[in-house]
C-alpha cells in the first residue's frame, strides 16, 4: 500500500515524517535544512523519498492568522506547494499546522530531551504531527 509523506516548511528547513505501509502511524524522519528558500534543494531531498518509499500523497503544513488571514509563511508555503505540484503527480493535502511546532516542542521538554536536541528535532516532530492529523481523519 502507498504511504503519505507529511511536510512542515521553514525558510531554511523542512520536516519530513513517512506513515508506516497500512497509513495506520507516522514517523518523523529528517530535520532537513537547506540555505534559505533554496526549494530545489528541498524538492530534490524529497525525490530521493519518492524514488525509496512508494508515496501516493504529500500532507502539507498550512498556517494562517487566527482571523483566517495569510501571513507571511502561509504564501511561502503556497509558493512551494506550487513547486511540488510541478515535480510529484500525486495529490497534496493542507493540514493546518497551528501550534504544531509548538507541541512538539512541548512533547520534547517533558520527555527530557537536551536543548540541542529539541532544535535538531522539532520540524520533524511537528511533521509527524501533521501526518498523524490527517491519517486520523481518513
Amino acid at each position: 500500500m502507498a504511504r503519505k509523506i507529511g511536510l512542515d516548511l521553514g525558510s531554511r528547513s523542512l520536516g519530513i515524517a513517512l506513515s508506516d505501509p497500512l497509513n495506520f502511524t507516522a514517523q518523523g524522519k529528517e530535520n532537513f535544512r537547506f540555505d534559505e528558500r533554496d526549494w530545489e534543494t528541498a524538492l530534490n531531498r524529497l525525490s530521493d523519498y519518492f524514488q525509496e518509499y512508494d508515496i501516493d500523497t504529500i500532507v502539507l503544513g498550512y498556517v494562517t492568522y487566527p482571523s483566517g488571514d495569510k501571513s507571511d509563511t502561509t504564501y511561502m508555503i503556497e509558493e512551494f506547494r506550487g513547486l511540488l505540484e510541478q515535480k510529484f503527480d500525486v495529490p497534496i493535502i493542507y493540514i493546518d499546522e497551528a501550534n504544531t511546532t509548538n507541541k512538539a516542542h512541548e512533547i520534547m521538554i517533558k520527555a527530557n530531551v537536551s536543548r540541542k536536541k529539541r532544535k535538531q528535532s522539532k520540524d520533524k516532530l511537528a511533521a509527524q504531527l501533521i501526518l498523524e492529523d490527517y491519517l486520523m481523519r481518513i
